[in-house]
This record gives C-alpha cells, sequence and structure tokens, in this order.
C-alpha cells in the first residue's frame, strides 16, 4: 500500500466514481514496476505520483482529465487480475525508467499505451 503520505494524496485526488483501492492499486503497480530502476523510493513515489495525475501544480488540465478518464478505465482492477494484467502491459518503459520528477512530459501517451478495448474515448491524448 503507499505510504500515508501518498494515501492522503490519492484520496485527495479521487476522481468522482473512482474506487481508492483502484487506484493505490495502480500506485503500487508503478512502483513495483519502477523499483528496479530506481535507487530512491521517494522520489519514485513523487514519479508516480506525477503521472498518475496525483499532485503537481501548474500540470496541463488536458492531462489532468485524460488520467482520469484512463484511471476510470481501470475501475475494478483491485479484484480483476484481468485489468491487473492489461495495466502491467499498458506501461511504457518510459514511465519505468524516468529519473526525477522534473523530467516528466504532461503526454500520456509517452507513458502509458492502451488496447483497443481500453482506448475508446481517449483518442484525444492518445
Amino acid at each position: 500500500m503507499p505510504s500515508q503520505l501518498f494515501a492522503s494524496k490519492i484520496t485527495d485526488s479521487l476522481a468522482e466514481g473512482e474506487n481508492y483501492d483502484d487506484f493505490a492499486h495502480l500506485f503500487d503497480a508503478l512502483l513495483l514496476l519502477r523499483r528496479p530502476h530506481q535507487e530512491s523510493l521517494g522520489a519514485s513515489e513523487t514519479i508516480v505520483g506525477w503521472l498518475l495525475c496525483l499532485f503537481v501544480p501548474d500540470k496541463p488540465p488536458e492531462y489532468v482529465r485524460a488520467m482520469h478518464q484512463f484511471r476510470m478505465r481501470f475501475r475494478g482492477v483491485s479484484t480483476n487480475a484481468e485489468l491487473q494484467a492489461e495495466f502491467y502491459n499498458c506501461v511504457r518503459n518510459a514511465a519505468i525508467v524516468v529519473r526525477r520528477p522534473e523530467d516528466v512530459v504532461w503526454r500520456p501517451s509517452l507513458y502509458f499505451s492502451l488496447a483497443r478495448k481500453l482506448h475508446e474515448g481517449l483518442k484525444d491524448w492518445f
């Protein structure tokens, strides 16, 4: 589970209809994928938070909307093995190896790809 600091930020960042357990699962899964490539757990948590849209001043509103929609595509991921596998498969290398929060580029398609069935409605940013 995310650290207490990030658990609170997840709670504050939930979109309407979004479930804490699903968001926390996405957070933890991405953190786990990044583990071999990031020495600092704190830096990695911050990067994951930025990528999944927990917090960041001055981030483009389009990115915020797109990431809310993206996370909603994984509704039920905390209890559904198929969605869990789908998420692992959609994480691109750039999301795993980005080293510093300042290096995050506000373009979700750099970090995530979507299977056709999850892609509907997200054409504007993918």
